[in-house]
């Protein structure tokens, strides 16, 4: 987990498998959220662990679905506070940083392989 944008809070998974860079699996209005969802994810852990290392579509899309299953629980069960992003303004915010990890880590490796 780390500090977002407007009090927001990122979880990331760390990189493996083929992955180069860390997966952000949401970026959740509060640190409780957050937790929350971290919690909700290790309870999906013995399908998500073997996803994390899936390298196909079909694996790619169930990994993303499950994630997104995971946050959407967490947002019903915990509603986000007044002044918080909205759900499309999460995922938006997800979906640029996992862009800037992913061209940083071509980059890093780009770089390597030079």
């Amino acid at each position: 987990m780390q500090p977002g944008k407007r009090g927001t809070v990122v979880v990331l998974h760390r990189p493996v498998g083929n992955r180069v860079s860390p997966k952000v699996c949401g970026v959740m209005p509060s640190r409780n959220h957050a937790k929350a969802l971290v919690d909700q994810l290790r309870r999906a852990e013995s399908a998500l662990h073997d996803l994390f290392y899936e390298a196909t579509d079909d694996g790619i899309e169930a990994l993303e679905a499950i994630i997104a299953a995971g946050r959407e629980a967490v947002l019903n069960r915990m509603p986000a506070p007044e002044n918080s992003l909205t759900v499309e303004e999460m995922n938006a915010e997800r979906a640029r940083i996992q862009s800037e990890l992913d061209l940083k880590a071509r980059t890093t490796q780009q770089r390597a392989v030079s």
